[in-house]
């Protein structure tokens, strides 16, 4: 084992494994599979998989003597490396093994073998350490898992170590049990009282993460969200790309008023927009209307990356830039661009007239049986304002808005009422409710 320790490059690990590999026992063979995946450079990919293919070999050899450890050190030089793996190896470690995490990242999506992981995982769940919790929901989140029985267990056991979960397994959990739908009211305490102890700790992944993860489920802990952001506006020249559209989504999302920090928030995105894929850009879009963002230099720099990126645009966020351009009046934006957004939109729907106004209510007219009271209420507004006189799409939206108007709240209220009126909508019974 010391010789596997300290090799400090490929070369010299190859050498060893040619010297004593025959030998290896299963804690050698795990230890020198997460050695490869620690010294393997870059361009050092084809050596590093070819060494990760013969340990393969040995690994298979050796699997039945292997523990959880050894198991999870496999796993994670595999998925590391991104080795085009044995599937007997997998299927013989995944059959035995702790974690869902390698079957994301080794990239298994066979339902059937995935469903037969959960069986072997759930009855484990209380040997898991915080680590292994933390990865097996984030794999069970990355994998689209609903299964309540496995959920109900992982959480029984994860609210009795959550006081061991470190800053990436805290953030990591909070991702995952936003994207499952996770509303367990004690569990998500606990797990913001841990989080909160240990923010100073959080990276600047750790904390995008979790200011998403709390916009999505709608966290309303005011002491919590005041210090995620204090610590989050401390580490933002660090956020990336992903982080900052995650952030700024989460601040509007949330309705947080911190002037202090959107302008520190503008000066890392002015210098990082470049790097913002088509679902950033429409994102902040959305958020940078909401927050009533008037930044001239900000506006225009994204301007110029959505303008090199509009092919890349699903038809929702160009539907959503659309929208931020409609509502924020101050923003100087070019004929150009306005046509480009009208044309993609166009495309996207694959409506021939031409129109951004037909394109606009195909799609609304569409989403309208699905939109809450908030969208409905906002839809009504964009249409008076580009003054829409579509009977179809009112008469829609007039018997959709009855059945949801108890959702509005006062805000919104007022724009519909404001928007009726415009429109001259003539409905008693709309009225009346």
């Amino acid at each position: 084992m010391g010789r596997i320790t300290a090799c400090r490059d490929l070369s010299s690990l190859d050498q060893v494994m040619v010297d004593d590999g025959r030998r290896f026992d299963y804690s050698k063979v795990s230890a020198a599979m997460n050695k490869v995946a620690k010294l393997h450079r870059r361009q050092e990919v084809d050596m590093a998989q070819e060494m990760m293919q013969d340990l393969s070999v040995l690994a298979l050899r050796e699997l039945g003597d292997m523990d959880a450890s050894s198991l999870s050190s496999v796993l994670w030089g595999l998925a590391k490396v991104g080795c085009p793996v044995n599937p007997t190896l997998v299927q013989g470690i995944l059959a035995l093994s702790d974690t869902l995490w390698a079957a994301v990242k080794l990239g298994i999506e066979n339902e059937a073998f995935i469903a037969a992981c959960l069986r072997e995982a759930t009855p484990r769940l209380p040997g898991f350490n915080a680590q292994d919790l933390s990865n097996t929901l984030w794999a069970a989140a990355k994998l689209e898992i609903e299964d309540e029985a496995f959920i109900a267990a992982w959480l029984s056991v994860a609210k009795l170590k959550l006081h061991s979960f470190n800053a990436q397994e805290l953030s990591n959990t909070l991702w995952a049990a936003a994207n499952l739908g996770i509303k367990d009211k004690a569990f998500i305490s606990n797990l913001l009282s841990e989080a909160k102890l240990k923010l100073p700790e959080f990276t600047s992944q750790d904390l995008s993460n979790t200011l998403w993860a709390v916009a999505n489920l709608g966290i309303k802990d005011e002491a919590f969200i005041v210090t995620l952001f204090s610590e989050a506006k401390l580490k933002l020249p660090g956020f990336n790309a992903q982080g900052l559209s995650n952030t700024v989504w989460a601040v509007a999302k949330l309705g947080i008023e911190d002037g202090a920090f959107i302008a520190t928030w503008l000066s890392v995105a002015k210098l990082k927009l470049h790097g913002f894929n088509a679902q950033n850009l429409s994102n902040t879009s959305w958020a940078a209307a909401k927050l009533g963002i008037e930044d001239e230099a900000f506006i225009a720099t994204w301007m110029n990356e959505a303008k090199l990126k509009l092919n890349d645009f699903h038809p929702m966020g160009v539907q959503q830039v659309a929208t931020a351009i409609a509502s924020s009046d101050s923003w100087n934006i070019d004929t150009g661009f306005r046509n480009m957004i009208k044309a993609r939109l166009v495309a996207k729907l694959g409506i021939e007239d031409g129109y951004f106004i037909a394109a606009w209510l195909s799609l609304a007219k569409q989403n309208l049986p699905t939109s809450n009271a908030q969208n409905l209420s906002n839809s009504l507004w964009a249409a008076t304002k580009l003054g829409i006189e579509d009977k179809a799409f009112i008469a829609t939206w007039v018997s959709e808005a009855k059945l949801k108007l108890l959702g509005v709240n006062a805000q919104d209220l007022f724009n519909t009422l404001w928007a009726v009126a415009k429109l001259d909508i003539e409905d008693g019974d709309f009225i009346a409710t």
